[in-house]
């Protein structure tokens, strides 16, 4: 009875080793831009980011949200995007979060990895405030292509 309840607990242990290592590395995976660039619907958005002025930051810094569980639903929203790209099904929007959290967090200096970045401009914490989205008037910073407004990209 004893060997059975620890074969048991040993397959256990190595199923959840397996998930977790198979969820690190495609988080690792979809993080990486160059995994962006490997789908010609987003190909331009890349191109257009590796002349931006955030062309030093990830994908990730941009369009994972910050939190316990950002991992999970960054790896879904890829795993989402590459069953649509092998499908050519884009009936489906495939849809790029921003989370203008992150802006704030950055441009706040906040956030340690982006220290560097310059600091948010006086009379923005107003526009925050009343609710003005950093994508409003900055739309382009990211990508020059207009994210999702450009009629290319219907």
């Amino acid at each position: 009875m004893k060997s059975a309840n620890k074969g048991l607990m040993l397959t256990g242990l190595v199923v959840i080793v397996l998930l977790y290592t198979v969820y690190r590395v495609s988080y690792s995976w979809f993080g990486n831009p160059l995994t962006c660039l490997r789908c010609h619907e987003v190909e331009p958005y890349a191109v257009s980011w590796k002349k931006s002025p955030h062309s030093s930051v990830d994908c990730r810094s941009c369009h994972e949200n910050r939190g316990i569980f950002r991992r999970m639903d960054f790896t879904a929203r890829g795993v989402r995007d590459i069953g649509i790209h092998i499908k050519g099904d884009y009936s489906f929007p495939m849809k790029a979060v921003v989370y203008e959290s992150n802006c704030i967090t950055c441009h706040l200096g906040d956030f340690k990895p982006e220290l560097e970045a310059p600091p948010m401009p006086k009379g923005h914490a107003k526009h925050i405030k009343n609710g003005v989205g950093c994508n409003n008037c900055h739309r382009d910073t990211g990508h020059k292509n207009g994210l999702m407004v450009d009629e290319r990209f219907e």
